[in-house]
């Protein structure tokens, strides 16, 4: 299975033993040569692992959309847009809420 975004460079974390977005993006960009990721983490918890591997990594940007309240409460980095949902969230508001991933996806014209 995928979703491996708590596990952070050093450590796994969540029950994620390593980070399958992160190795990902970067076999991409060393083997074929892919300048500009997207990763686009729309699980309920938010990607801590990921948003920490990629801190300051202009090359790679990170898009969370996740529960407010949820895991993980203590460990936490800042990815480059994190989306708050709040408890109850329903499709309409989910749907309003990262419609601007739209947007996002067009400008920056990600190669993966």
């Amino acid at each position: 299975s995928g979703g491996t975004h708590h596990a952070f460079a050093a450590a796994g974390e969540g029950f994620c033993v390593f980070n399958d977005c992160a190795v990902a993006a970067r076999l991409a960009q060393v083997e074929f040569g892919v300048a500009n990721v997207l990763v686009v983490d729309l699980d309920v918890h938010q990607g801590n692992g990921t948003a920490k591997i990629f801190e300051g990594d202009d090359s790679v940007f990170t898009y969370s959309a996740h529960q407010a309240k949820g895991y993980p409460f203590s460990t936490r980095c800042a990815s480059d847009v994190d989306v708050d949902l709040p408890d109850g969230c329903d499709d309409e508001l989910y749907l309003r809420l990262v419609e601007p991933l739209r947007e996002m996806i067009a400008s920056r014209r990600p190669g993966l």
